[in-house]
């Protein structure tokens, strides 16, 4: 991680955005992969009312609920799963990225366009180390890092159950930023954003193409 993010730092001379190129390069690689989740996600949206149909008829039977959810899916060759597989296969660089930040021999501390003080800082440590003009930086961050985790999910929602999940999500996602280095808030950031531009192109060539 450290020599992709130097490799990135000699075009760029800043840190912040070797990360943005870190970030779209690992997104251009996921590509097919998150493209096919956007697609199995929009579907699980459609067939949403018929799901809720049978929760309803089998609510006292839990055992006959899950046999007939699993043979509903199975007929619409559909996975419920399908959203989680792209953010784990990022967990182990967002894992790299965090300990790298945290080296304390890599001066990695540049600051992002002059806008960003310390990347290796989290906002709840540049609050006692920086000024309270130059903390405000990172508390936008934080602000669009919650913004940009929940309207992705709401594109695809269509059970108010999981928009109350989202918004605990979204919620959870604050704390976060509030505790990781603002360099792995960047890599987020950037990520949702990629994911929303993603959606809404893909879902707009869906329905025209229906």
């Amino acid at each position: 991680m450290l020599a992709i993010l130097r490799f990135f730092y000699d075009w760029t001379g800043d840190y912040g955005l070797a990360i943005i190129l870190l970030t779209v390069t690992v997104r251009i690689f996921m590509l097919p992969l998150t493209i096919k989740q956007t697609k199995s996600m929009q579907e699980m949206k459609k067939l949403q009312p018929k799901l809720k149909k049978l929760q309803d008829k089998y609510k006292d039977d839990k055992q006959k609920l899950q046999e007939e959810i699993m043979k509903f899916y199975s007929e619409h060759k559909v996975n419920p799963l399908a959203g989680c597989l792209p953010l784990l296969l990022q967990l182990p660089i967002m894992f790299s990225l965090f300990g790298v930040l945290r080296l304390k021999n890599v001066k990695l501390g540049h600051s992002f366009l002059f806008i960003i003080k310390d990347l290796s800082l989290p906002a709840g440590k540049a609050r006692l180390a920086l000024a309270p003009l130059a903390l405000t930086p990172y508390l936008v961050l934080i602000v669009v890092l919650v913004v940009s985790t929940y309207i992705p999910s709401k594109m695809m929602s269509a059970d108010p159950q999981q928009d109350r999940m989202m918004l605990f999500m979204s919620a959870f996602m604050a704390y976060l930023g509030w505790t990781l280095p603002a360099g792995v808030l960047l890599y987020l950031v950037v990520s949702n954003v990629w994911t929303m531009g993603q959606q809404y192109i893909t879902l707009r060539g869906t329905e025209a193409a229906t």
